[in-house]
Parts: C-alpha cells; sequence; structure tokens
C-alpha cells in the first residue's frame, strides 16, 4: 500500500518526533517551519527548561533522547514568597527532574532531534510559513505543532489564553546545573535553569508582569543566587484553554494541543509525548484519542482545580514512569 503524504506545521520538539515515528512508518512527511532552522523563534532562545523524564518515556516514543537531557534532581530548589519549600521540594525530587536546552545550538533538543530525524529522511522547508489561506485548503490530518503563534488560534477559532513576561540569560561554566522555582510573584511562576555553558531566567503569568514585579524577582535572584540581568527580554505566547487531539480535520500537537502539566509545566515531556501520540492519531485515531485521553484526563482535572482555587498552584503527581496524575 502506497503511504500518503503528511504535513507538519511547525518543527518543535512534538512536530519532529511525530515526523520522525511517521516516517519509519513509510509517509512521506514534509515538516514546514516558518523559521531559517530549528531552535523556535529567535526571541524565545536560547533557553534550559526543566522537565520530568521518567525511565519509560524514551522508550514510550521510540527516540533515545538521553544525550539532550541532564539530571537535576539533586539541584532542585522551590521558593514561595522567597523562602525554600522543604516539603514540596522533597515531593517532586522523588518523582525525579530534568534539564534541557531549546534553541538552535548543536547541543539542543531540537538540534538532536532535527538530525534524527534528517538522517532518516524526513523532508523539512523552512522560511515557509503556513498561511491562513492554506489552513483552509490543508489535507486531512495535517498535523499543527506550531502551539505559540497567536494567529493560529484566531485563523481556526480555537480558544486560548494570553502569557507573557520576560526572560534573559548569560553564559556559565558548561558544568554548571540549576533548577529553581519561584512562586508567588505571579499568578503563574517564574524559574532559573542552567546546563551547556547556559543559565536561563524566565517569569510569566497570565495577562502579563508588571515592572515591579520583575523588580521583586531581580531582587530575589540575587539574594537566592548572587546574580541577576540588567537587560531582559519581553516575550508573548499563547496556550489553548482545553486539551485537545483532534480539531476539525487537524491533529493538533504539543502545546497546540494543550498537552502541558498545567502545575509546573512539564511542557517538554508533553510535546514529546504528544508528538508520538499525534502520529499514532494518523493510523489508529480511535487508538489515540484513548491513549490521549489517558495522559490529558490529569490536565484537564488540574485545569478545573485551577480555575476553582483562582490560579493556586497545587502540586500533581507522576503517571505511571512517564508524566502526572493527581494525588
Amino acid at each position: 500500500m502506497v503511504k500518503k503524504d503528511i504535513i507538519i506545521v511547525g518543527a518543535g520538539p512534538s512536530g519532529l518526533v511525530a515526523a520522525i515515528n511517521l516516517n519509519r512508518e513509510g509517509f512521506n512527511v514534509l515538516v514546514r517551519e516558518k523559521e531559517d532552522s530549528v531552535g523556535g523563534p529567535p526571541g524565545w532562545h536560547p533557553s534550559v527548561h526543566t522537565t520530568p523524564v521518567g525511565e519509560d518515556l524514551f522508550d514510550y516514543i521510540g527516540i533515545d533522547l538521553s544525550e539532550a537531557f541532564v539530571d537535576s534532581t539533586d539541584v532542585l530548589e522551590i521558593y514561595m514568597n522567597g523562602k525554600e519549600v522543604g516539603d514540596l521540594k522533597s515531593m517532586i525530587a522523588s518523582h525525579g527532574m530534568c534539564n534541557t536546552e531549546r534553541g538552535h545550538r548543536e547541543s539542543s533538543l531540537d538540534s538532536i532531534l532535527y538530525r534524527i530525524a534528517n538522517k532518516e529522511g524526513v523532508k523539512f522547508e523552512f522560511n515557509k510559513p503556513f498561511t491562513k489561506e492554506e489552513f483552509n485548503t490543508a489535507p486531512k490530518g495535517t498535523i499543527i505543532a506550531s502551539g505559540l503563534s497567536p494567529g493560529i488560534y484566531e485563523w481556526l477559532g480555537i480558544e486560548y489564553s494570553v502569557f507573557s513576561g520576560y526572560w534573559a540569560y548569560s553564559e556559565v561554566e558548561k558544568n554548571f546545573i540549576s533548577n529553581k522555582f519561584y512562586f508567588g510573584l505571579t499568578n503563574e511562576y517564574g524559574y532559573t535553569c542552567a546546563m551547556n555553558g547556559i543559565w536561563y531566567v524566565l517569569l510569566f503569568a497570565r495577562r502579563g508582569v508588571t515592572p515591579e514585579v520583575l523588580e521583586s524577582f531581580k531582587k530575589q535572584l540575587n539574594s537566592i543566587e548572587g546574580r541577576s540581568f540588567d537587560k531582559w527580554r519581553r516575550f508573548l505566547g499563547n496556550t489553548p484553554k482545553w486539551p485537545r487531539l483532534f480539531y476539525k480535520d487537524f491533529i493538533l500537537t504539543g502545546t497546540m494541543a494543550g498537552f502541558v502539566e498545567p502545575a509546573f509545566g512539564g511542557g517538554i515531556t508533553g510535546a514529546l509525548l504528544s508528538g508520538k501520540i499525534s502520529a499514532m492519531a494518523v493510523t489508529e485515531p480511535e487508538k489515540a484519542e484513548v491513549e490521549f485521553n489517558r495522559f490529558a484526563d490529569g490536565i484537564k482535572k488540574v485545569i478545573e482545580r485551577k480555575r476553582k482555587r483562582r490560579g493556586q498552584y497545587m502540586p500533581s503527581l507522576k503517571m505511571g514512569k512517564i508524566w502526572f496524575k493527581l494525588p
């Protein structure tokens, strides 16, 4: 049987995982990316993120990405209003955390996935944004993996939330590993992560971060970590208000699918998992829907709980060995 062509919009981690898996199944995979390379918009990276990476994750997605991650469990620290929260740290640390790099550098998760995809025969078109008109005429089963792009939500009619804030980074010693969360400053949180010679800091919130809150964050960084920045970069991004795998004739993945554990982020792990599930959705849509819901039901419950508690963060626990679930 001749395998059909598959278009994937976006060359982030979820799109690349989907592309690799579908290419291995014999599909003719084309990844369309609006930037000139993998690694996301230049206004977002280089960056470092922490995420739960269980021992079964790479088996699940069918791609060994261990070279892209470094264990940061032992250096995890969690602060609430400037004071360390030991109990919460112990709970999260008991499940393990890893750091990974995003962006254009050779050591990034994006670049590692791209090298695998390119070597295995996935086709790419860079500097090729998917237009509104193309969304109207896209083949059924087109995979959308460009979840931070504001225009796409409006074009498709998907309800979304707006997040914005500040980020900064500096070069540090290559063997320096850091992993700290800061709660209580906004209705979301801030964090710092370091690996591969990058120290990355981000503070974000729904509806934005005020200059006063940013100054408070800088003071905490100076007090706790002994460093901060004079130059910070603003960012703006969107996420859907509810997770879903299918929308109209499209398959959604990564952030676009709302596949982000909403208590502590977990967007990297979510991208990898949902990339695999979106590939499954091409050949076995019913099975993929069941698998998506197996993970996403916990996400929905945390979203509902956050709404009832007016956005307060409530900790979650790992689902099996690769994701989270409610206690």
